[in-house]
């Protein structure tokens, strides 16, 4: 059995996914759980869910997915995974300026609770992606880091349970400053990797980003509803691609186009055809990631995007995502990106990460 493997690299595109009027797509949630669990190397699963708390589609190594939901609180329950321990990265979805946080996971099977709110605070729905992965850590081994993830507390702390790095040597927080952190990921020196992070807990209306990155560091910083710089939970992932990873993509998008330093694609095959590019029209920006991928036996192939804020802390949003399903096919993400206030970014920085439910990289 083929489980997950290589942290956000779960990189990819295309999908049988088609888009509806409410800025989604169809349901297709039929894949089997066989069917799941033989595209993917590591417990992970990924699931889209419309604003009125209906799920879009899925993918869960582990089985079925379900989603209850009030005014803007969401809980999303995997079958077959386990809390504890492990990651989430959420994206919010839609046209609105509501943003969404994770509010904690745990169980067995796993629940994930998510709420969304509006820049003032109050409860607000909004669709949303959430992407659990989670990895056992492995003694010291002096390789290179190819993929780590963290939940850090408010106060810069750093849960061992939460905490993973293929070295085998834990990650480090350093406070240094209200609203400010620095992340040192041990062992990891490639720049070009996907990186996530997203809000945890904490008051209402509480963002946080990402304000650069170098060799085996990154610094994050967070902000309230008001912009003021607050200290603030949140979770971040870092990975690079390589073999035996999901098929997809990553990038910086610099504020002009998808850069080409920080941008990398797993296809389907080593020798496969593959893209990504990003272009701007006012303040939205449309990602398309390009090339042969698709499903290894037919069933449904299925993809989401999650997108980061980059710079002073703010939010981004998917605001739309199309799916074509084939041998070679295409997807265009659409990203709009606000300030912590909740107002339009007119030249807008952000990390993008696609998943998908399929391997990449075989040989050729």
């Amino acid at each position: 059995m083929r489980n997950f493997v290589n942290l956000l690299m779960l990189l990819s595109v295309a999908s049988c996914e088609v888009e509806s009027a409410d800025e989604g797509i169809l349901d297709d949630t039929s894949l089997s759980e066989e069917e799941q669990s033989l595209s993917s190397y590591y417990p992970m699963a990924f699931a889209r869910v419309y604003a009125g708390g209906t799920l879009r589609t899925y993918f869960n190594t582990g089985g079925a997915v379900s989603v209850s939901h009030t005014t803007g609180n969401y809980t999303v329950q995997f079958a077959g995974l386990s809390g504890s321990g492990g990651h989430v990265q959420i994206a919010a979805e839609g046209t609105s300026n509501v943003r969404c946080r994770s509010m904690g996971w745990s169980g067995s099977p796993l629940s994930a609770s998510v709420q969304c709110n509006a820049p003032d605070g109050t409860l607000a729905d909004s669709a949303f992606t959430i992407l659990f992965f989670h990895y056992s850590m492995p003694s010291p081994n002096n390789t290179e880091a190819l993929k780590a993830y963290s939940w850090v507390t408010a106060t810069g702390s750093v849960p061992s349970g939460y905490d993973y790095n293929s070295s085998g040597t834990h990650n480090t927080v350093a406070k240094t400053g209200t609203g400010s952190y620095t992340v040192t990921i041990a062992n990891a020196t490639a720049i070009n990797a996907s990186m996530m992070i997203t809000s945890y807990g904490g008051m209402a209306g509480n963002v946080c980003s990402i304000l650069m990155w170098t060799s085996g560091k990154a610094w994050i910083e967070c902000r309230d509803r008001f912009d003021n710089l607050v200290d603030s939970s949140f979770t971040f992932s870092y990975a690079i691609d390589y073999v035996d990873t999901q098929q997809g993509g990553h990038t910086w998008f610099d504020g002009l186009a998808a850069n080409s330093v920080y941008t990398g694609v797993v296809p389907k095959w080593m020798c496969s055809s593959r893209g990504l590019t990003g272009s701007r029209s006012g303040s939205l920006v449309t990602i398309v990631v390009s090339g042969e991928l698709g499903s290894w036996d037919g069933g449904p192939f299925r993809r989401a995007s999650l997108v980061s804020r980059y710079g002073r802390a703010g939010y981004c949003k998917v605001e739309s995502l199309s799916n074509v399903e084939g041998a070679t096919s295409t997807s265009t993400t659409n990203v709009r990106c606000y300030t912590a206030t909740g107002t339009v970014i007119a030249v807008p920085q952000f990390t993008f990460t696609q998943v998908t439910s399929d391997w990449g990289m075989a040989p050729c």
